[in-house]
């Protein structure tokens, strides 16, 4: 019911993870590295652990196709 009304689902995002941790002072570094595409992310900086643990949108995986015309 009410079928029409629903906005349509966003696409779900390709994450990349970490596969190596370190810190930098008070903030996380992280070397990311998408599971999918194989994709070398290098080393990243987040505010803390969790945040790195989480991951980061591959930008290879979910790359937007470009509109022709």
């Amino acid at each position: 019911m009410f079928q029409a009304l629903r906005p349509p689902r966003a696409k779900p995002r390709v994450m990349m993870h970490g596969t190596d941790f370190g810190y930098d002072g008070d903030r996380t570094i992280a070397h990311m590295e998408c599971q999918k595409c194989g994709h070398d992310g290098s080393w990243w900086n987040f505010a803390n652990d969790t945040e790195a643990k989480r991951g980061a949108p591959c930008p290879v995986c979910n790359k937007e196709p470009e509109a022709h015309g």
